[in-house]
Order: C-alpha cells, then structure tokens, then sequence
C-alpha cells in the first residue's frame, strides 16, 4: 500500500502544477513577454524622439541663420550706393591715404557685375601704397569705418626699389559695390 500523501496528495499536487504551468504559459508568459516588449519599444521611442528634437533644432538654428543673413542682406542693399557714387567713394579713398601721408601710385579699375546680386556690381580698385607701418594701419583700419561699404580683397607686399628708409610698400585690392541701372557696362 501506499503512503497517504502519495494515494490522496499527489494527484492534486500534480493537477495543481499542471494547471499553475498552462496558467504560466498561457496568461503569465505572454505578458511578461508584451511588457518587456512594451519598455524596448518606449526606449526605442525615447530615443527616435530626442533624434527628431536634435533635427529640429538643427532645422531651427538653419532657419535663423536664414533670417539672420536674410536681414544681413538687407542691410547690405541698404548701404550700397547707386553708381553714380564710385567716383565719390574712390576719391574719399585716394583722400583719406593722402591725408594720412601715404604714397599712392597708379590705380587700376575694373567693373564686373556680381553673379546673383540683383543688379549688383562690383568696383575693383588695385592701388599701390607706401608709408609708415602705422600709417598703412590706420589706413586700412579707416577703410573699415567708412561710410561707404568698401572690402579689403587682398593686400600684398610690394617690391620695393631703391634705397629707402622702413617704409612698407603695399598692393592693395579693394572692391567697392553698388547697384548698376545698366548690367554689363564697364567702367575703367
């Protein structure tokens, strides 16, 4: 014969186990399953979210770029003179380098539209300087302050011949913009 727990318990035990295991399977484990499944997803969204915020603000900081050189070109259209202005804006140049005791040699001119500009066009002015140092300094700091919009495109040491004291002999290339009535037409 056998034992009591065996004749009267295990078979309820078993029964027990067998309906804990389907309940595991069958409700349990799923869940488990869609929870975890559930907490991946909401870091996967977590994470698409903070891409999409950086983009956005990438996307906002290329906006405000836009506006802010939108504004800046404005401003330039502004400031830029008509054509019959050059001559006026190269004559407070040729000006200003003599009053602050500088040698200018010859100058040369060139005219060219600029590509894109809306009417825009470009005076090219290529004039040899010589002086001080302090005066070429002042020099091209008062450039800057003009009240006409003037460039340094580029400033070049000169060759400098003959015996001389410390004086710096530059080229230098400014460009003058203003609006053309007239696209094409050269002025020298």
């Amino acid at each position: 014969m056998k034992p009591f727990w065996q004749r009267r318990l295990l078979p309820p035990v078993l029964v027990l186990a067998g309906v804990n295991a389907i309940a595991y399977f069958a409700y349990t484990r799923p869940r488990a399953d869609f929870e975890r499944d559930i907490a991946l997803r909401a870091v996967s969204l977590r994470e698409e979210v903070a891409g999409e915020r950086a983009r956005v603000a990438r996307v906002r900081q290329r906006a405000h770029a836009l506006e802010t050189n939108a504004a800046d070109v404005g401003r330039f259209y502004e400031s830029v003179g008509r054509k019959d202005t050059v001559l006026a804006v190269q004559e407070d140049i040729v000006g200003l380098g003599r009053q602050l005791g500088l040698v200018i040699g010859s100058r040369s001119y060139t005219n060219d539209t600029v590509k894109g500009g809306r009417g825009l066009a470009r005076f090219k002015i290529v004039m040899p300087i010589s002086g001080s140092y302090r005066q070429v300094a002042t020099f091209l700091h008062r450039l800057e302050s003009m009240r006409h919009f003037v460039t340094v495109d580029q400033v070049a040491l000169r060759e400098q011949q003959g015996a001389g004291g410390s004086a710096t002999s530059l080229n230098i290339t400014l460009s003058v913009y203003f609006l053309d009535d007239e696209p094409g037409a050269d002025a020298s």
